[in-house]
């Protein structure tokens, strides 16, 4: 006789909710799901285990069968609950703006609801509407005191609303309720290194990443300002010993091969760039930073620049057919930021052709992402001024602020011209305020590139103005994009862009040769004398003496102070055959921020050049660490006479050596870079320490050494002629009427050659 069945036992459903709801708050995620699920099984219309399934899915990367699940606790109630959950799964699926509208129903239904606050907050922050969020946020707290995600995401609106001090009382008090919470101390420390507060802002990451050892944001914040601590052997070795723990970490061999760059151990970097994506092929950041590790910051000798610049070109070519191919996976965006050809100026070439390619290629990545802008506005009508942005990272005391961005936007005249400014970077100072009172509109905030693109389409300019290419990756992400009808690059880096989207190269017609169009990709606007409105320098005055600087009594100073990579190798020799002859000299020169490795090399290479001539660099060689600018120029006032670099020439320091009155021996470049002093000192008409040849530019330091009354008698000179230099209008007329007519028809667009004033 077969035995009885037994009959299962009914699911009691309040128990088994219950207890799943326990096992989801333990993080005991397949557990819960599976009592979710018997949960449904026994009664599919139970609202709360559909919506608390739809957040295991989405806890577990299924976003969108997590929309599906509380989608049907919705169609059965729209509790606040289920609004509240609604929203985070439209959030996390980037559908930011529905979420925002789910988050204000649930605030609807129950007013003091605080995580429906909190979340719209947040949303609305990733949104860039920072001063919504942080109020949702602030109301968040007001009805749940001890709210830490409230308190942390209120720190991160204020620290994108330049709010600093705030933003950090705000995460302090997120940390106060939860004292390790480890984004709050990464984010914390994110608004120190902003202020500049390196060694606090390092102790900030570093619990971040002791709270939390494999939060890889936190760890990478830590090398980054152990570089800027200048603690290359400290960086290197966190992420050599994340390395030892997981050799299978492709995020730590982009790390270390980074710093390797830094530290100009360029083979080194290459090695890890190459195991990074062997381990990780969609690595995109690695495939470029492979490609520009190929640019050393400096040189052993001239053979090496032939042999780098023809490994570069060869990578760019390579880059450029796998991105049009398809075939570099991975957030090409993204990767845009690691690094640019910023080294590329610095080997002594006309780069039209390897800028073609570099630009063209960023212009093809960011056309992929961002779709063409719907409408421009149409060209202003009559007696409409003209709405100009100029977009840099350096509206603050930086030499691109200097040059030209502050003589510019600070004279032109706002009867015709409306100005607004996009300042893309962190650091601000009282510059940064400066710059603000000049502009109509002033926006410093950190962005996306899709916030900023927001913000500048908003202002509808007729013409974009960026000053600062290939020194800042926001601006040339966003200058990549048609976000005006008119846009120009201009000499903060005196490089043509290559791209496409950029019509006008702003510079100076004194700085020019004859022939330069070819050298740009963009129409060249020779704007009169040399280009700017200078001022001027004001800085502290600062107590400083020879001594302080090792400079001997008696010896004829020269001043060297550009940055290392100015240097080619081609041309150390000059130093050595100017101290042979000169009867008692020194040359001052600046250390390179970064790695030891780029002085060592500089160092090797004078060591070398003055050995052949019997001598010792050391006796005649003066190194100084960086300094700011009131001790940077009262240390140019210790010398006697400033010795410009060769092939790219000083412009900012030979200005603000004025005050001192050096005499400047300089020798015209090609391009307009090796130009710049031989345009001060052509409008200044004192033309003597031009030199014709590097011969004539040695002959010509000898005798200022030599003959210490000629010198005098061109100092003099120099300080009688150097007022030709400040507060010139004529650049200013062209450049007004140059943007006047470029915003206009086409019909009405001017030629490009400016009038040159007398």
């Amino acid at each position: 006789m077969p035995l009885p069945q037994l009959k299962s036992q009914p699911l009691n459903v309040p128990q088994a909710f219950t207890q799943a709801l326990t096992l989801h708050g333990q993080g005991r995620l397949a557990e819960a799901e599976s009592l979710y699920a018997a949960v449904l099984a026994e009664r599919p219309e139970h609202n709360d285990a559909l919506q608390m399934m739809g957040l295991v899915k989405l806890a577990s990367g299924q976003a969108a069968e997590a929309l599906r699940l509380v989608s049907g606790a919705m169609a059965a109630r729209k509790s606040p609950q289920v609004l509240l959950n609604h929203g985070i799964i439209l959030d996390a699926l980037k559908r930011h703006q529905e979420a925002v509208e789910s988050f204000d129903q649930a605030i609807k239904l129950r007013s003091k609801y605080a995580e429906a606050h909190n979340n719209r907050g947040a949303t609305l922050i990733t949104l860039g509407r920072d001063a919504e969020g942080l109020e949702s946020c602030r109301k968040a707290t007001a009805i749940k005191p001890n709210y830490a995600e409230a308190y942390y995401n209120a720190g991160t609106a204020l620290r994108t609303l330049g709010r600093y001090d705030e933003a950090i009382e705000s995460f302090d008090r997120a940390l106060a309720l939860r004292p390790y919470y480890f984004k709050a101390h990464n984010n914390r420390g994110a608004v120190l290194e902003a202020q500049n507060r390196l060694p606090e802002a390092l102790a900030a990451y570093e619990r971040a990443l002791a709270t939390s050892p494999g939060f890889i944001e936190a760890r990478n914040n830590c090398g980054r300002v152990l570089c800027l601590l200048a603690r290359f052997d400290e960086a290197l070795n966190l992420f050599t010993r994340a390395l030892t723990k997981n050799p299978d970490d492709a995020d730590a061999y982009y790390n270390r091969g980074r710093i390797f760059v830094d530290l100009n151990r360029n083979a080194e970097a290459l090695a890890d760039f190459r195991e990074a994506l062997a381990l990780q092929p969609d690595h995109a950041e690695a495939r470029f930073a492979a490609c520009f590790a190929e640019l050393p910051i400096l040189y052993a000798d001239e053979s090496e620049i032939g042999r780098r610049r023809a490994a570069y070109e060869q990578s760019l070519r390579t880059l450029c057919a796998d991105v049009d191919a398809r075939a570099v996976p991975g957030d090409l965006v993204k990767a845009l930021v690691v690094k640019q050809p910023f080294l590329l100026a610095y080997q002594g070439y006309n780069d039209r052709d390897l800028q073609e390619l570099y630009g063209a290629l960023v212009c093809r990545i960011m056309a992929r992402q961002f779709p063409d802008a719907a409408a421009l506005p149409p060209p202003p009508a009559p007696g409409e001024p003209v709405r100009v942005g100029v977009v840099s990272s350096f509206f603050r005391l930086h030499s691109n602020w200097k040059i030209p961005i502050k003589g510019w936007i600070g004279q032109m005249d706002r009867s015709r011209f409306n100005i607004f400014g996009y300042h893309l970077g962190s650091q601000r100072d009282a510059e940064t305020d400066a710059a603000a009172a000049m502009c109509d509109r002033f926006v410093r905030r950190p962005l996306t590139v899709d916030g900023w693109r927001r913000e500048i389409l908003a202002d509808a300019p007729h013409v974009l103005i960026y000053p600062g290419l290939l020194m800042d990756t926001m601006s040339l992400q966003l200058a990549a994009q048609r976000l005006a009808a008119v846009q120009c690059n201009s000499w903060g880096h005196p490089e043509t862009s290559g791209m496409p989207t950029l019509d006008y190269f702003l510079s100076s017609s004194f700085m020019e040769p004859p022939g330069a169009e070819g050298h740009y990709t963009e129409r060249l606007v020779r704007l009169p004398n040399l280009s700017i409105y200078y001022e001027p320098v004001e800085v502290a005055p600062v107590s400083l003496t020879r001594d302080d600087l090792g400079l001997r009594r008696g010896a004829t100073a020269f001043w060297c102070g550009q940055s290392v990579y100015k240097y080619l190798p081609q041309y150390d020799y000059v130093f050595a055959r100017i101290a042979r002859q000169a009867s008692n000299c020194q040359f001052v020169f600046l250390r390179h921020s970064g790695g030891p490795p780029v002085n060592e090399l500089f160092e090797a290479r004078l060591n070398r050049e003055f050995a052949a001539l019997g001598l010792k660099a050391s006796d005649y060689c003066v190194f100084l660490n960086g300094m700011n600018q009131s001790k940077f120029v009262a240390a140019i006032g210790q010398c006697d006479v400033f010795l410009d670099s060769i092939g790219w020439s000083a412009c900012n320091s030979a200005l603000e050596s004025l005050p001192h009155n050096l005499p400047i021996v300089t020798i015209p470049g090609r391009l307009m870079r090796g130009l710049h002093s031989a345009a001060i000192l052509s409008m200044m008409g004192v033309p003597e320490t031009i030199a014709a040849s590097v011969e004539d530019y040695v002959s010509i330091a000898v005798r200022l050494a030599n003959d210490p009354v000629s010198r005098r008698a061109l100092s003099a000179r120099m300080k009688a002629n150097q007022h030709r230099i400040y507060r010139d209008r004529a650049c200013v007329t062209a450049l007004e009427d140059f943007l006047d007519q470029a915003a206009r028809p086409i019909a009405r667009r001017p030629s490009i050659e400016m009038p040159q004033a007398s």
